[in-house]
């Protein structure tokens, strides 16, 4: 399996919907819909932040604290910031990717389900886990442009 192809997809799309969020204004960008994460800014800050802790904190064990409230809101203060985080987090993707050989997809790391139960999962699991959350949000993030009366993103891969 290609993670790394999978993975540059799936940045490619988050690029479009965030180049395409920085048409927006800052009332739209944090526009409350009630679903999802909440916002355009609400669904980058738990897309990124999601694969830098699944990723960073979880495969790679890197020890870094949860980012505070503040560094959040700089990161994430509109569409063009979010996408530079996005291209941090994505570099640390890329690294530990680059170091992923089919042996290591085995592997088993401790974190926490859903319910916030202590869980065990592969590092397979977890990267299939982190491609397929960003791909159920890029629905959300179109619908979010819809409600806005905007032409949404295309966000398919091919």
């Amino acid at each position: 399996m290609r993670y790394e192809r999978w993975f540059e997809h799936v940045w490619r799309e988050r690029h479009r919907a965030l180049d395409a969020c920085a048409g927006l204004g800052a009332e739209e960008w944090r526009r409350d819909f009630g679903f999802a994460a909440g916002s355009l800014r609400g669904m980058a800050e738990h897309i990124v932040e999601t694969e830098r802790g699944w990723i960073c904190g979880v495969v790679l064990a890197d020890g870094a604290p949860a980012p505070s409230k503040e560094q959040r809101a700089s990161w994430y203060a509109d569409a063009r910031a979010a996408r530079r985080r996005s291209d941090q987090v994505a570099e640390g993707t890329r690294r530990m990717l680059a170091g992923l050989d089919a042996s290591r997809l085995a592997e088993t790391r401790d974190a926490t389900d859903r319910e916030g139960a202590p869980a065990t999962f592969t590092v397979a699991e977890i990267l299939m886990h982190v491609l397929t959350h960003e791909l159920r949000h890029h629905g959300h993030v179109q619908a979010m442009f819809r409600l806005l009366g905007r032409n949404a993103p295309n966000l398919d891969w091919i």
